[in-house]
């Protein structure tokens, strides 16, 4: 059985470094094989990804504008008017937004996308709102508050994410969020409909969810203890 020469913990036969600190693992029994390694232009590999990139959404795009021109030309022809169509379009361009940026966006994917997917969620909300029901304003009342409460919290956790408090803390904090979410998706829509405030099926949600937050918190601070780190090589 072999141990690392710098941390101490127990090795594989197979392994070639150190899972917990990566030391390389030299066994001076062993001859020693050059490997020959063939270099390959990262100039040219960035240009073979932009347009592998660029094919895909490309296809991707071709699909969704055979939708946006088929469906209303079918329920014209079946329909000769324009009636479930008017629904499917602006759903077909909201569907483009959530698929195609992610594809082409290279530098700071996740800011920007996610920034495109809830400007167009606005919307596509306050279009689904002026074509089903326009005299009822359930946009106004529930979506546009808890889509500023969504981009405050994404704002938030990015924020954490820059200063790099830790992988599990930034994933409990989504989940306390999460639990919030969900009793704010209750009042809006019990207030929207005039019901009594109560919070029914929210807080057993937001307690799971704190619960769920508090085991990973614990898991996280006992993996930055040294003995638990080299059993579990962390």
């Amino acid at each position: 059985m072999s141990y690392c020469v710098n941390c101490g913990v127990e090795l594989d036969k197979s392994l070639k470094q150190c899972p917990l600190c990566s030391t390389p693992v030299i066994n001076p029994n062993d001859v020693a094989v050059e490997e020959t390694v063939t270099t390959y232009p990262v100039e040219h590999m960035e240009k073979i990804v932009k347009k592998l990139r660029l094919i895909s959404a490309n296809l991707v795009t071709a699909i969704f504008l055979t939708g946006l021109l088929l469906c209303p030309l079918c329920n014209f022809v079946i329909s000769d008017t324009l009636t479930w169509s008017k629904y499917v379009i602006p759903s077909i361009m909201f569907a483009w937004c959530c698929t195609v940026p992610p594809i082409v966006i290279r530098q700071k994917t996740l800011l920007k996308c996610v920034t495109i997917d809830l400007t167009a969620a606005f919307i596509y909300l306050a279009v689904m709102n002026y074509l089903t029901t326009p005299n009822i304003h359930w946009f106004a009342n529930i979506c546009v508050p808890m889509l500023l409460y969504l981009c405050g919290s994404f704002i938030l956790l990015y924020t954490l994410s820059v200063k790099k408090i830790g992988v599990m803390y930034i994933i409990s904090i989504g989940f306390v969020l999460a639990g919030i979410f969900c009793m704010m998706t209750e009042y809006f829509v019990r207030k929207f409909r005039l019901l009594e405030i109560e919070f029914v099926w929210s807080v057993p949600v937001l307690i799971s969810c704190i619960g769920i937050a508090g085991v990973l918190i614990i898991i996280s601070r006992l993996s930055k203890i040294s003995a638990i780190r080299k059993r579990l090589h962390i």
